[in-house]
């Protein structure tokens, strides 16, 4: 990479703060060889302030008309992003930015609703992406040629990047610096914002655990909670309803009135949100069916399928850590 390498922020009337504020916080946080590793700019589409809709007011740099030569562009979301859907100029911007497809070139990344800017302009046609759930259906709608994974919380596609919303914008930005400038310095980011664990693009916005703590009572959430950190435990009905201190029938009913799934159910759940986030950190199967709770390889595979739909290796394929591609050699004749 250059360093530091030049990131333009397009911020807009009712941005959403925090699709701005965690990304560009972990870029501004990346050190390499003693110096910043990126440089940051602020543009609106007229080089004026702009509000976001938190309302604190947010000043720029430059227009978009004024964006730096071969610098990253960020787009993040917010209910500002629909009156920009049909507005040529930003959608042009984002056109030009998606041209330079080359290895090492410059990105075009998305945060969040960001993501309609980029599907509006006809970059992401025929290429994964990823939005806030709550945008599901209408980007379905609207943009029927964009393959959306929207149980994912970001995707790569060539110098392309789209993640899901709010705090997953951090993760798809710690997963760029970690390509861009090493593990170490990833790490002394995540340390510095106190991320408790980097999570991999291929990771569900739907969080297993999450929703457990805002539905069970609190000696439920306890026993999900448990069961999280220690998914290789030997969860049975009986064992499950003896850490929770209940009958198996009084169990069985709280968590099926209250998830909609039974306690067993719930223990594969989080087995594979665990084996999911060890796929896409690039730990090797065999291990992953161990420290997922599966035990071994043909207990893992049964649970993709049934649940997502693929196998074990085929989500690997699509969701795996992701590798940078080597600079190729020019093909234009001398």
């Amino acid at each position: 990479m250059q360093n530091p390498r030049a990131i333009d922020v397009f911020v807009f009337h009712n941005v959403n703060l925090v699709d701005v504020a965690g990304p560009v916080q972990a870029f501004d946080d990346a050190w390499i060889d003693g110096h910043h590793a990126y440089t940051l700019r602020y543009l609106s589409v007229n080089g004026k302030p702009v509000r976001a809709s938190c309302g604190l007011t947010l000043a720029v740099d430059a227009s978009l008309a004024n964006r730096t030569p071969d610098a990253d562009l960020l787009v993040p979301g917010g209910s500002g992003i629909d009156p920009l859907l049909d507005n040529e100029v930003v959608l042009a911007t984002i056109r030009a930015q998606a041209q330079a497809q080359r290895a090492g070139g410059p990105r075009l990344i998305s945060v969040c609703s960001g993501a309609l800017l980029l599907a509006s302009a006809g970059v992401l046609n025929g290429r994964p992406a990823t939005t806030h759930w709550s945008r599901g259906k209408q980007v379905q709608e609207l943009f029927p040629q964009v393959h959306w994974e929207l149980d994912t919380i970001f995707t790569q596609s060539g110098n392309i990047y789209t993640s899901a919303g709010v705090s997953t914008g951090m993760d798809l930005a710690l997963s760029i610096i970690q390509q861009d400038c090493g593990n170490p310095a990833a790490l002394a980011v995540a340390q510095e914002l106190v991320v408790y664990r980097r999570r991999g693009g291929g990771q569900s916005q739907y969080s297993n655990l999450l929703q457990a703590q805002f539905s069970l009572e609190a000696p439920l959430v306890r026993l999900a909670e448990t069961v999280a950190d220690n998914p290789t435990g030997n969860w049975s009905l009986e064992n499950l309803a003896a850490e929770a201190n209940m009958s198996n029938r009084t169990l069985s009913r709280k968590f099926s009135t209250s998830l909609g799934v039974s306690p067993v159910q719930f223990v594969e759940l989080t087995r594979l949100e665990t084996a999911r986030a060890l796929l896409s950190e690039g730990v090797p199967k065999k291990q992953v069916a161990a420290r997922s709770g599966f035990g071994d390889l043909q207990r893992m595979r049964r649970s993709f399928q049934r649940h997502l739909g693929v196998s074990a290796s085929e989500y690997l394929q699509r969701f795996g850590p992701i590798v940078q591609e080597p600079d190729r050699p020019s093909q234009t004749a001398s």
